[in-house]
């Protein structure tokens, strides 16, 4: 249990894996013959890239809007909370966190709630350190990581009291045959609540930026098809859940402040925020990779450093200007229960 970065050239498997493309021209079709190869496609790009996920986001890979002043941190944490509260989390509850990531909701919502979370990940390296984490968090005895795959989770039937996934189900191969997968292992009347990434109905498929920058967040992002809440809706729907709530947290009345804004140096309210604003934006990009360049030529970095460089710094300059042009959110909030087991006459 190492937890330590996978030496192969990780960033080689994706690049061969995704293929060639020109970004204003990815049709469906393409997307959907790609999305075939996501889970392997997803184990490739967070051997290479969660180094440099962590050293932007920390532990928790996801974005959040903002209260004027609120810190990253704070406003993280307030994003974790609703979705716990809306999924009906409680004490003592068996969680399922779908796509764990290296486990920063799954502790933040045991700690907030006091229920017990089970995390899944392709990932081996995310499910080593994730228990690592867990372990110097003195939580191992209430969240645990596991490894294996949105279509066939490890788990028997009725597992699970509710399941939750933040910005993680947009890479299921299968969103149907993912959804049902989670509907499996929760019991009647269990909730899942996801927070993810969607187009929204201001994008414009005719609209070459649109297209361009719809593009470079799946790739940047390792999200092969990036579809519509309607069409994650459908799914769920189709999985057996009846829907409860849904809601797009990024223009919410909770979050006046624009999601993108820090992406952009428009939100950096502590010393902290400013720094991380500032080593997300393209100055420091271009700073670092000139840094790493010059390491590569002397074979004194990862190999897939390069790779990893180009590939997040893609997602996150497209997410920033999908926010910007209004046509993509990485939190539209999904509530859906499995219908109670009816009573016999």
């Amino acid at each position: 249990m190492s937890g330590k970065t996978r030496e192969y050239d990780s960033g080689a498997r994706f690049r061969r894996d995704w293929g060639e493309e020109v970004f204003a021209q990815v049709t469906d079709e393409d997307r959907m013959e790609r999305n075939k190869n996501s889970a392997s496609l997803n184990e490739a790009y967070y051997d290479f890239a969660t180094d440099h996920y962590q050293s932007g986001w920390g532990d928790k890979f996801h974005f959040c809007g903002y209260q004027p002043g609120e810190s990253w941190e704070t406003a993280q944490s307030r994003h974790e909370h609703y979705l716990a509260l809306m999924t009906e989390i409680r004490p003592g509850m068996k969680v399922l966190d779908v796509g764990c990531g290296v486990g920063g909701p799954a502790r933040e919502i045991a700690i907030f709630t006091g229920a017990h979370v089970t995390g899944v990940s392709i990932n081996d390296m995310h499910v080593e350190r994730s228990n690592l984490y867990n372990k110097e968090a003195n939580l191992e005895d209430q969240v645990e990581m596991v490894k294996g795959n949105f279509n066939a989770l490890p788990f028997k039937d009725e597992a699970f009291h509710a399941a939750y996934a933040t910005e993680a189900l947009c890479c299921a191969e299968d969103a149907v045959e993912a959804y049902k997968g989670v509907f499996r292992v929760l019991k009647p009347g269990g909730r899942l609540g996801i927070l993810d990434w969607v187009i929204t109905p201001l994008y414009d498929d005719l609209n070459p930026n649109h297209r361009r920058i719809r593009s470079k967040i799946e790739r940047g992002g390792a999200v092969p098809f990036l579809t519509t809440a309607e069409m994650h809706k459908k799914a769920l729907e189709e999985a057996g859940f009846e829907m409860v709530l849904d809601e797009d947290r990024a223009i919410a009345k909770a979050n006046p402040v624009p999601w993108w804004y820090a992406l952009d140096g428009r939100h950096q309210p502590t010393l902290y925020d400013k720094y991380m604003s500032f080593m997300l934006g393209e100055r420091a990009f271009k700073c670092v990779r000139a840094v790493f360049k010059a390491m590569s030529w002397f074979n004194l970095t990862h190999p897939s450093r390069m790779i990893a460089l180009d590939e997040v710094s893609q997602c996150v300059f497209s997410c920033r200007d999908g926010g910007k042009e209004g046509i993509f959110s990485p939190m539209h909030l999904f509530v859906a229960q499995k219908p109670e087991r009816k009573k016999s006459q």
